[in-house]
């Protein structure tokens, strides 16, 4: 998984184009390496045949927008790469995740995050106020990837210093998440922005005790510096207008400029097919004319998507919305009520249950991580792209959550803990 997302990750570069067969190739042998372990695992529980059986459904749902598509080949060929990823990390990475190996994978995960945004502020970018991809300079293929990048590298930084800020490690990761902030804020992604805002606030009712102190912090270093620079919050309007500073109209109006054409498109499209759809991944627009069957130009798309519930719409029209909402709302499966994580954070602080307490706050960072992600989806991207970063990602934390959070449950009940505490979808998670 971790070789699929690392050359998935160096897509998101400049220099992705040395890896987009590598990125296929690393897609099949992960897809079979994971159909290979998960059909050696034991007894499933409940709650897996639950995810199960909605992956099967959502795979369904879809392959019917295939056969209705304009392009049933092209069509076809871009849900088969998506069903692999979603299958194996849905289906098959939930049986086979250990709980000793939990705090490995968010590590990697850093680690291939970090080495991202570290070379990238080795060649900076200016900050991109007019989103114009011609002004863009950095390493990134565009600001918006580097962006999304930073979010998703801020928030798990941060994470790693909230539960760990008493170590170096964890000092060292307060850096990191200031240097991730940094370029975010060059990036001038606003759909990034708003999408670390998301996950920020799934990660603060789960750490409130401990980030209430550091929110208050910041806010009041904010306040002071508008008020020493007031001529940061130029800045700051251009960042929020961008293409709108000179337009005039209501704010929303203002804000909404840059995407307004991409939603009225969106809508033209569902209204010729509003069942089924143009097919998976596939808009009104989409020009194949350069596809000639090609493995590696399986990424091609018709208009960019800056809503991907508008963008699924016009993919699936009204059967494939369905389909996507069923499969998001896998991610309640993975969230734990408050009584249970009462329960967990007692016996986290008890001797020998080290483990416990890393998986714990592993499964909680995935589980923000996802939040996250699903935010971003809905203001920029999709998630139903097999050769993209940052969708890959979505289903891998997603399987990762639902799956830590199984082991977890299980292993609460070894402990003796009454069923009556284990109603209801569940999530936990802890280290790094």
């Amino acid at each position: 998984m971790f070789t699929h997302l690392a050359s998935l990750a160096a897509t998101q570069t400049a220099y992705g184009a040395f890896f987009s067969t590598l990125r296929w190739i690393s897609l099949f042998l992960f897809a079979g390496s994971a159909l290979l372990l998960a059909s050696t695992s034991g007894r499933l529980s409940s709650q897996l045949k639950v995810v199960d059986l909605r992956v099967l459904v959502y795979l369904g749902l879809w392959a019917f927008t295939v056969i209705n598509s304009d392009q049933p080949l092209f069509s076809g060929y871009r849900w088969a790469a998506h069903a692999m990823i979603v299958v194996s990390c849905l289906v098959c990475l939930p049986r086979v995740v250990r709980m000793v190996d939990a705090w490995k994978l968010l590590l990697v995960l850093k680690l291939i995050i970090g080495l991202m945004l570290v070379v990238s502020y080795l060649r900076p970018a200016e900050f991109n106020v007019f989103d114009d991809r011609t002004l863009y300079k950095g390493i990134f293929g565009n600001p918006n990837a580097l962006g999304h990048m930073a979010a998703v590298g801020c928030l798990l930084f941060l994470h790693g210093f909230i539960t760990q800020q008493k170590s170096r490690w964890g000092q060292f990761q307060a850096v990191m998440a200031g240097l991730a902030g940094l370029l975010m804020i060059q990036s001038g992604a606003r759909s990034s922005t708003l999408a670390f805002l998301g996950g920020f606030s799934v990660l603060f009712v789960l750490y409130r005790s401990r980030l209430s102190r550091y929110l208050a912090l910041g806010g009041l270093v904010t306040i002071l510096a508008l008020v020493i620079y007031p001529d940061q919050s130029g800045r700051v309007e251009n960042f929020v207008f961008k293409h709108g500073m000179t337009q005039s109209g209501s704010a929303l109006d203002r804000v909404t400029s840059t995407r307004q054409t991409a939603w009225e498109s969106h809508w033209e499209g569902f209204e010729k097919k509003p069942v089924l759809g143009w097919g998976f991944g596939v808009d009104q627009d989409t020009d194949l004319s350069q596809w000639h069957g090609e493995l590696t130009a399986l990424g091609s798309t018709g208009r960019d998507s800056v809503n991907d519930i508008m963008y699924t719409l016009e993919s699936g029209g009204v059967v494939g919305l369905v389909a996507y909402v069923l499969i998001l709302s896998l991610i309640f499966n993975a969230w734990i009520p408050r009584v249970l994580r009462a329960r967990l954070d007692v016996m986290r602080g008890q001797p020998g249950n080290e483990t416990l307490a890393s998986v714990y706050e592993v499964q909680r960072a995935f589980f923000c991580l996802t939040a996250l992600l699903i935010v971003l989806f809905e203001l920029d991207n999709t998630a139903l792209a097999a050769g993209n970063f940052f969708a890959a990602l979505l289903w891998f934390s997603l399987g990762l959550s639902i799956g830590l959070y199984n082991k977890l449950r299980r292993e609460l009940r070894r402990h003796a803990i009454k069923p009556s505490f284990l109603r209801s979808p569940v999530s936990v998670g802890r280290l790094c």
